[in-house]
C-alpha cells in the first residue's frame, strides 16, 4: 500500500474519548452487542508533537474486534491531544499505510497538520501519525507493519 496512490484509504476504526472505557465498553456492548479485544494499557507510552513536544499517556484503550469497522475506546489523558474535541466523544477516523512519514508530507501538502505521531524504535518505523484537517477532523494513519494482536482481520491483504 503506497502513499503515492490514489484513491481512498482503508478506513479500519473510529476512535472515540470515553471518560469511563469499562462503562463505555458495557454500553456498547448492550446497545449494538460488539465484542472486545483485551484493553491495552497505554500508561507511560510518549507522543510527540511537530513542534519537538512530547506527552506521556495515563490511560488504556480498547477495540472492538466485530468487523467492518473497529470501535477504539480511549480513556483521555488531560494535557495531552488525547482528550474530547468540544462536546463530543469523537476523536478521529484510523486507516492504514506503510510509510507514515511520506503520508506526513502528503497530508501536510493538503493543509493537514500533524498532531501528533508515536514512532517504534524498536522496529525503526513510525506506529501512528495523527493529522488534523481543514474541518478540524482528526485522522489516525496507521502502520499496517506493525502487529497488534486481536486486531489481525481488520488489516488489509497482505498484512495479515
Amino acid at each position: 500500500m503506497s502513499t503515492a496512490q490514489p484513491g481512498p484509504r482503508i478506513i479500519w476504526h473510529a476512535g472515540f474519548i470515553v471518560d469511563d472505557l469499562d462503562a463505555a465498553k458495557a454500553e456498547l456492548t448492550a446497545g449494538i452487542g460488539l465484542t472486545w479485544a483485551p484493553d491495552h494499557d497505554i500508561r507511560g507510552q510518549r507522543l510527540d508533537g511537530p513542534d519537538g513536544q512530547s506527552w506521556t499517556l495515563d490511560s488504556r484503550v480498547c477495540f472492538s474486534t466485530d468487523l467492518p469497522l473497529s470501535v477504539e475506546l480511549i480513556e483521555p489523558t488531560a494535557g495531552t491531544p488525547n482528550v474530547r474535541r468540544g462536546g463530543s466523544a469523537f476523536h478521529h477516523l484510523g486507516y492504514w499505510d506503510t510509510d507514515l512519514v511520506a503520508e506526513e508530507h502528503r497530508l501536510a501538502e493538503l493543509g493537514y497538520g500533524c498532531v501528533m505521531f508515536r514512532d517504534d524504535p524498536e522496529q525503526a518505523l513510525r506506529r501512528i501519525l495523527v493529522t488534523e484537517g481543514p474541518y478540524d477532523i482528526l485522522l489516525e494513519a496507521t502502520n499496517a507493519l506493525v502487529k497488534r494482536p486481536g486486531l489481525e482481520a481488520f488489516y488489509p491483504e497482505g498484512h495479515r
